[in-house]
This record gives structure tokens, sequence and C-alpha cells, in this order.
């Protein structure tokens, strides 16, 4: 089992204040050009297509936005930064190069919004159903 290097973040759903998100995010600042705002994060979008090769990208690139009341949670570990938003969205900062990854933790759409916060327990159960599932659609 991966240990963090240090607990996960008290669950809020509140979200986090500017100056902590600042603080626990500052070994990826930088390398992911996240620019920290009054209420928000910016940074390049990371870009759906996972299949398509870097130089075969667009130039322009949008920018996602996370705003600080919307995060449950960040929890750091050795490799990387794991923010968890309220909605079950998880984005997930690469702290050895610009590796960034988003995955959508509960929701079959990223336009619905959950009716609840959901919990760093929630986001693993769901990963692991669905790694059941792929798993068992495999050995058919």
């Amino acid at each position: 089992m991966v240990e963090t290097t240090e607990r996960f973040s008290d669950e809020r759903a509140t979200g986090f204040a500017r100056s902590e998100v600042a603080e626990k995010l500052k070994p990826v600042i930088g390398l992911h050009e996240i620019e920290v705002k009054d209420d928000r994060l910016e940074f390049p979008s990371v870009h759906p297509s996972a299949e398509v090769s870097e130089s075969e990208l667009p130039d322009e690139t949008k920018t996602t936005v996370i705003l600080y009341k919307d995060i449950t949670s960040i929890s750091p570990f050795e490799a990387r930064i794991e923010v968890l938003l309220q909605c079950g969205e998880l984005y997930i900062f690469s702290t050895m190069d610009s590796v960034r990854t988003h995955i959508n933790t509960y929701n079959s759409s990223g336009d619905i919004k959950s009716q609840k916060p959901i919990t760093a327990q929630d986001v693993t159960e769901n990963i692991w159903d669905s790694l059941d599932e792929t798993l068992s659609k495999a050995k058919k």
C-alpha cells in the first residue's frame, strides 16, 4: 500500500482557504503552470485525447478552473498531489514531471454535479468497482 507523506487532509464541505491551497500545492505550482488566484486555481486543461501524441495536440489550450470552495481534500503523496472536488472530479499532479491527470470518479457525465459531497472512501470504492467490472469483461 502506498503511504502518503502526510495524512489525508480533513474532508471539508466548505472547501479550503487560498493560503492552505497554495501551501499544499507548493511543490507543483511551477511545474504545472498553476496560477493561484483570490478564489480559484487556474492551469492549462488536461487534454481529453489520451491516445493523441503531443505533437498532434492543438496549439490553443483551454484553462481549467478550480474554486477553493469546491475542494473536498488535498492529498500529498511522495510522487503526486491529488485534489478531490465535491462533485467527484479528481486532479492528480505529478511532483516529478508535468504529467497531470483528471478523473471523474463519481458521475457518468462531467456536466452533472453530485447531489452530495463525496469522500475519499467513495472514490476508492468507485474505482475498485470500475476495475472489477473491467476485469470481468476482459475474462469473458
